[in-house]
């Protein structure tokens, strides 16, 4: 049984959730299905990964009849660990990665997006970090990429509460980019895709890596890699061609 459909559209990755008839709750296989496709999409050539969901719920987080079986604290940390490095593997692709959240996020669900560059979330929906009311921490991550995300009294503040999160505040605290209707939240998601995926990949690329790197060093670090890195797009032929242009009109 297949848990995802995986297409290639303009250079354009999508991913879609579609275990819609658990909630797009996540088991051992759903698990390890979306771990060979991330590790399939680092050989592939595409400009970025977008991920959606079918269903009213874009991920429950973990699927309780799984969680069930986890009946010690060792079985407890290889699944948590399982899943720590399916995020990472998502959050290291070198291209950049966009949730489509056409559907509430909740719990591990919530920890789930978090993994991601950038998130639109439905109008409608709601992100709901509930794992207090679970009687557990978040264990995916959460806590982490939540704390780099909105930042460390905020983040307490919705582990502690474990309140729905609704678009306006999620686009107010920083959690999401943006939020759009239900039926035009693909439609936008792929547009903004759009916008650079006609982009050399080698240009791209590069401008995650800064991105990414620009939270993780020092000044002088950042600085130093932003100079190689220019210095190699520099080279790659589009800036030529448009100064080219440029000094022609000139004349």
């Amino acid at each position: 049984m297949s848990y995802t459909v995986f297409e290639n559209i303009e250079n354009i990755g999508i991913l879609t959730l579609s275990r819609y008839q658990k909630r797009n709750a996540i088991n051992l296989e759903f698990m390890n299905e979306l771990y060979q496709i991330i590790l399939n999409i680092k050989n592939m050539d595409i400009k970025a990964l977008l991920v959606k969901s079918t269903g009213n719920v874009f991920c429950s987080g973990g699927d309780i009849d799984y969680f069930a079986t986890l009946d010690s604290k060792e079985k407890a940390i290889s699944m948590s660990y399982a899943m720590h490095c399916l995020l990472n593997e998502i959050e290291n692709l070198e291209v950049p990665t966009i949730a489509c959240i056409n559907g509430s996020a909740v719990g591990g669900g919530a920890e789930f997006i978090m993994a991601f560059d950038i998130r639109f979330l439905e109008s409608d929906s709601f992100i709901q970090f509930k794992e207090i009311q679970m009687g557990v921490t978040t264990g995916w991550g959460g806590t982490y990429r939540l704390v780099n995300i909105v930042g460390k009294s905020k983040a307490l503040e919705l582990l502690l509460s474990a309140k729905p999160i609704y678009a306006q505040e999620a686009l107010k605290i920083g959690l999401i980019n943006n939020y759009f209707d239900k039926e035009v939240i693909f439609e936008e998601t792929f547009k903004f895709c759009k916008t650079f995926a006609q982009e050399d990949l080698n240009l791209i690329k590069p401008i995650k890596t800064l991105v990414k790197h620009s939270v993780e060093k020092t000044n002088n670090e950042a600085m130093a890699q932003e100079r190689d890195v220019f210095s190699q797009t520099w080279m790659l032929g589009k800036r030529q061609s448009i100064m080219e242009k440029f000094v022609k009109r000139k004349k």
